[in-house]
Formats: C-alpha cells, structure tokens, sequence
C-alpha cells in the first residue's frame, strides 16, 4: 500500500463517482489521503493430459489475467470506505475474452483503539475458503495480551455451499509464548459445521507448523478433515521445506470455493497444494513432499519440489521446476513446469508469468 500520488484513470473515475454528488470540494481536496494498490498479472499456461481421471487425451492452452485496484477512501478519523475493482478475462481455447470491469469489493472498515470492524461486501476471513467473498459484518477486538478475538457474520456468501444460507464464525488468533496460532469454527445455517486449527512455532533454525480442518454436514456422517505438518529452515543459502498431508475417507476439510484452472484442487490456505496435486476435495490421501529454493544471483531463483503419496490407494507424484526472475521490487517473472502422475494417468503443465504489484 503507498500512498496515492498519481492517479490512474480508473481509479480517478472511481474517485470522481464517489464525490462528486457529495459535494464541490476539488479532486484535489476528494483525493486527499486516499491510497491505492493493485497488481497487474499476466499467465500464458498450458497442459496436456491422458488418462481418464485427467481428462483423457485433452491438450489446452489458457490465457490468465488479473488486473486489480484497491482504493482506501478516509471518511473520518475511525471511518473508511475499501473498493477494490477487479477485471480478469480468462481464455481458454484460443478464445478471445474481454471481460468488464467490476467493483469486486466495497465496505466500510471502522477501527477505534482495539476495536475494529467491516461491513459490506468483503473477503471472508480465516483459512478455509480460497479468498471468496459475502455481505456481512466482521469485527474484531485486541484484548492487548497477544491475542485477537472476532465474530462474523454474513447473510449470503460465495463459498460454494449453500450460498443463499446465513453463515455465522468466531475466530481467536495470536501468540502465546513461542506459539502462534489461529482458530476458527463456522457454521452455515441448515448445512454444515466446520473448524479450523492452525499453530506455529520455532525451535532453533527450524520453523515447524501443523494445521487440522474438519467440516461435518448436516445432511450425512461423512468423514471431510484434512491434516497438515511441516517444516523449514534455510541452509547455507537453500531454502528447505517438508510437508505432510493428510485427508479423511471421504474428502478434504476445507469449505470448498473457487477450484484453480484445470486443476483438481482448491487453492484454500487449510489445504495443501503443490501445483497439479493438492488435497482439496481429494478423499483418503496421504502425501509427503519436499521443496527447494536456491538465489541463483539476487535477481533469479530456482525452485524444485517433489510430492510422492497415495489417493485412495492409487499412487500420486508430482515433480515441479521453476525459474523466477525478480526483476525489480514490485516486477517479476517465472516459469514453472510440472508432471504430475496418479496410477496410469499422466499431466504436464507449463506456465510463464509475469506480475507487477504497486
């Protein structure tokens, strides 16, 4: 977030929309105070699969692009009012898209001392949706001890379950001694109960985590958690992690919410992911995986990683390169490719990105 000196066109029509029915104050005195940031993120991406449980004999190349603009708009000296307009034409095929711009999010946040609190259409909070938005109200209090507890509650959402149901959450994160934690439990009204468990710690050179989700459904006993270990630390100049993961008989814990193209797993912080293989909406599946980062120079970095368990007593690999070219502090690229293999099905993808965030 920097503070907004130079105003682009759309956020100066965003700006001029919301003032100047107000009043007849300048743009200068209506900009006054108001910041801005973004991301500009452009994806060309492709994938060829065989095997039945990967789309059999498909070959597809995809065009990803994100293009964001967040405004913080100061009200008063507790009131602010957040937009973020968000354009993102996907095309798939060779297809052309060009989809419009949309006001993606739009609330008031309110902060007074160690209180604070949002109302309106906003990211809903904790790790077990893929950043999916709902209308409601989100407040939280700083009890000064390390700790912050919250409630939310949101009269429609977009997390994949029954969106038209209330759903209500509590939520309590913070530090106690060495240990960082986060615990959340949501409940959707007539569909489901889901919680959320995470803790970090460090001991020495090594940064160590475990997370648990489970979400039990009204309407049946099926098993949905998935459990989550890992740790890392960085040698000489190689940066190391290990993870282990886990699900339940019948599917992951998450709330299940927008699924990553072509992939087969939910991009939700309480899952884990590699690339092509994750835990999301994946049931009895156990995985261990490694990964490497090494700073070839202060400019370009390279990335290996390798992930070897099981689906439902089917074996799952993935193998994963990447190349990252940091360009500059707020502008950089990469390469990734992977295989990923699950019993006699086979999936190669590739993608080349490029992402500058202001």
């Amino acid at each position: 977030m920097k503070k907004f000196v130079k105003l682009s066109l759309a956020a100066a029509v965003a700006t001029a929309g919301l003032t100047s029915t107000a009043s007849a104050v300048s743009l200068e005195e209506a900009i006054k105070g108001v910041d801005i940031s973004g991301q500009f993120r452009y994806r060309m991406q492709d994938r060829q699969a065989d095997g039945a449980t990967l789309n059999a004999g498909e070959s597809t190349n995809a065009t990803d692009v994100e293009v964001e603009i967040g405004v913080k708009v100061p009200v008063n000296d507790m009131v602010t009012a957040v937009f973020k307009i968000d354009a993102a034409p996907n095309t798939a095929d060779n297809a052309t898209n060009n989809d419009v711009l949309t006001v993606e999010d739009y609330y008031f946040a309110y902060a007074n001392g160690a209180v604070s609190a949002t109302f309106g259409m906003q990211n809903i909070p904790g790790r077990l949706t893929d950043g999916v938005q709902g209308n409601g109200l989100v407040a939280l209090y700083n009890t000064g001890a390390g700790v912050t507890v919250g409630a939310a509650w949101f009269n429609d959402h977009r997390a994949g379950t029954a969106e038209e149901q209330d759903a209500k959450s509590v939520i309590a994160m913070g530090n106690v001694g060495p240990v960082s934690f986060m615990a959340q439990y949501v409940d959707v009204l007539d569909t489901l109960d889901s919680y959320n468990l995470k803790a970090d710690t460090k001991v020495g050179p090594l940064s160590l985590g475990v997370e648990y989700s489970e979400t039990g459904f009204d309407a049946n006993n099926t098993d949905n958690s998935t459990l989550k270990a890992y740790a890392s630390t960085t040698i000489e100049k190689v940066s190391l992690k290990a993870s282990y993961a886990s699900t339940g008989d019948d599917n992951s814990g998450s709330l299940h919410a927008n699924t990553d193209v072509w992939a087969n797993s939910v991009e939700t912080p309480s899952e884990w992911l590699l690339w092509q293989l994750g835990t999301a909406t994946n049931g009895d599946m156990d995985v261990v995986a490694i990964d490497a980062s090494y700073p070839v120079t202060d400019k370009i970095t390279v990335r290996g990683a390798y992930a070897d368990g099981d689906i439902a007593g089917t074996d799952a690999t993935e193998t994963l390169g990447q190349v990252t070219y940091k360009m500059s502090k707020n502008l950089s690229a990469y390469l990734r490719l992977s295989n990923l293999e699950v019993g006699t099905n086979e999936s190669d993808r590739g993608r080349i990105e490029v992402a500058y965030k202001f």
